[in-house]
């Protein structure tokens, strides 16, 4: 029914292919580990749509942001174009991503706070898609004549006709074969019984794909946690104390008192301190609040009521102070009972990654152990890709200033021979401003700065790809993941240093709770999150089977985490350069 969107598979591609459609028709789960570079979204897509179709179910794909949406966009494209069908798929972003009002609302208030205009007839794009009976308005129609599968293509037509871009998604997908949302749409129950609702998206008909599946755990964690400011909270004590309730506001009073004494970070228990009436109570609150056409205070507090109410061994409460801020956080440890419950719903699901090894720490993390597991890792890219742990160096914190002058002395070498540009990511900003006045040379150096316009970043790729850079950026960055550069133009990319989490509260908690449920502490809360990021970064070198990279990863400790690492990968003690001479690729001998 559907035909392969490019001349030829690359190896791999069918095995992909045949692994999905087997999962769709038996109703299971699959992790796919498969090298950046692959094609693996062509081969993913091409065997669900094949068996999707046949059974008659949609298909739901979730990113982890919403740039990585447009690669799942194209290869639909490209599928119709090769097959000659029509497959009709919509792309939803976020409610405020998407949002034509003038608003400058936290991003935790925007759901609350589209809700009240909407209620309150204060959206003019709002009232003009819809009537009192919830048909579309002419203003609505019109729109929905264009193409409005793309975000940027219907908030660009929705403007012209003053209509709610994210509503008129929500029409046009409701009739479409395939959704790409984001992984709130389905991991956030707050947002995904009514996104569901909308599109007529029902789970058990439906077959799930989550790219870049290497970040659902830590995403899961993100939205099933919270955090509240200490001025929040002192204007949430003023708002309970005015409306009369002594008993709430002694309770919130006792949480400031607690936390603004707090000189860094420190754990903090407040779990038996609410009780469910507290909730009706805030619930009274907000209601009064919203008639004066406002979001109250209270309403982040009742977040934080409701997780404190629920919270077991799983969640971490402390308060942190960064300059003069202020906050009580709820952090959730464990995203397993979310992950496992959310996927297990859904007729099939299909996790992919370039960054899923070893992929048994991921199914404890997600709670799939009953998932089938497909490793391609070892593939062209290995063969197109020279990784090399340079084991003579390192940049661990104690060690970091009596190792500057050697790690700025390889890395001057390894520029010396590079013929293209090069990428060097370091652990943290203050390192790498230490070492770039020291590395000198010809070369067109490029420093990433912490906050970028697109514009900065383009500009930057740019030179990569036509001028023999060298960008010089952070490991978690601008640039180590999800970017690639055009014509292979990167040929160097060095790695300084595993990237660990500093020492926190938060990463203390998390490795207690690892050890415990796992005992496997240290590795799921550090090992693995530093080796993803790691792997990132390493593979902007790789985008095509033509392509080819030297990756250097510089730092002794990386030997020590070998499973987490390309079977492929070099060690080297001694001349990085000769190391490198000795494993040349193919096309450079």
């Amino acid at each position: 029914m559907f035909s392969f969107p490019f001349k030829e598979m690359r190896p791999g591609q069918r095995e992909i292919i045949d692994n999905v459609i087997e999962t769709v028709n038996s109703g299971s789960k699959l992790m796919i580990n498969a090298s950046t570079g692959l094609g693996k979204t062509a081969a993913v897509m091409l065997g669900a749509l094949e068996a999707s179709k046949k059974a008659g179910k949609r298909i739901l794909i979730l990113t982890s942001k919403h740039t990585h949406q447009k690669i799942f966009y194209d290869t639909i494209k490209s599928i119709n174009l090769a097959s000659n069908t029509n497959i009709k798929f919509v792309g939803v972003n976020g409610k405020q991503s998407m949002c034509l009002l003038d608003n400058e609302v936290d991003s935790s208030l925007f759901s609350e706070f589209c809700r009240v205009v909407r209620e309150q007839g204060a959206c003019r794009f709002y009232s003009n898609t819809y009537s009192r009976d919830r048909s579309l308005k002419p203003s609505a129609l019109n729109v929905l004549q264009f193409d409005v599968s793309n975000p940027s293509d219907c908030i660009e037509n929705s403007r012209t006709f003053e209509v709610c871009p994210y509503e008129i998604s929500m029409v046009y997908g409701k009739s479409a074969d395939v959704v790409i949302a984001n992984y709130s749409h389905a991991f956030n129950e707050d947002i995904s019984n009514s996104f569901f609702s909308k599109l007529n998206i029902s789970p058990q008909d439906t077959t799930l794909i989550i790219d870049e599946a290497h970040n659902l755990h830590s995403k899961i964690q993100d939205i099933n946690s919270t955090s509240i400011s200490l001025r929040t909270l002192e204007r949430a004590h003023e708002e309970i104390e005015n409306y009369g309730s002594a008993e709430l506001a002694k309770k919130v009073k006792s949480i400031i008192e607690v936390i603004k004494n707090v000189k860094s970070e420190e754990a903090v228990d407040f779990r038996d301190l609410f009780s469910a009436e507290d909730i009706d109570t805030i619930d009274e609150i907000i209601e009064a609040g919203e008639s004066r056409s406002s979001i109250p205070p209270s309403f982040t507090l009742k977040r934080v009521v409701q997780l404190l109410l629920s919270s077991d061994e799983s969640y971490l409460q402390y308060a942190s102070r960064e300059n003069e801020r202020v906050r009580l956080n709820i952090y959730s440890l464990d995203p397993s009972s979310r992950a496992s419950e959310v996927i297990s719903k859904f007729g099939s699901s299909i996790l992919m990654s370039g960054t899923f090894k070893p992929m048994d720490v991921f199914a404890d993390l997600l709670g799939i152990q009953d998932a089938r597991k497909l490793d391609i890792s070892d593939t062209f890219v290995d063969k197109n890709r020279l990784i090399i742990n340079d084991t003579s160096v390192t940049s661990k914190f104690s060690h970091r200033e009596e190792q500057i002058s050697t790690i700025v002395g390889n890395i001057r070498k390894l520029l010396s021979g590079v013929n293209g540009s090069s990428i060097i990511f370091f652990p943290s900003y203050d390192f790498m401003n230490k070492v770039a006045p020291l590395l000198g040379g010809s070369k067109d150096i490029i420093r990433e700065k912490q906050k970028m316009t697109r514009e900065e970043k383009e500009s930057i790729l740019h030179r990569l790809k036509n001028q023999s850079s060298v960008l010089l950026s952070v490991i978690g960055g601008n640039f180590s993941e999800s970017i690639g550069v055009e014509n292979n133009s990167v040929k160097l990319i060095v790695v300084v240093g595993v990237p660990f989490e500093p020492p926190s509260v938060r990463l203390k908690a998390l490795q207690n709770y690892y050890q415990a449920k796992f005992g496997r502490g240290f590795e799921y809360a550090q090992v693995l999150p530093s080796m993803i990021k790691t792997m990132q970064a390493a593979g902007r070198g790789i985008r095509s089977e033509k392509d080819r990279c030297t990756i250097i990863l510089m730092d002794y400790r990386f030997s020590m985490f070998r499973k987490y690492l390309p079977s492929s990968t070099k060690f080297s003690d001694g001349n990085i350069v000769e190391s490198i001479r000795s494993g040349a690729l193919e096309d450079d001998r």
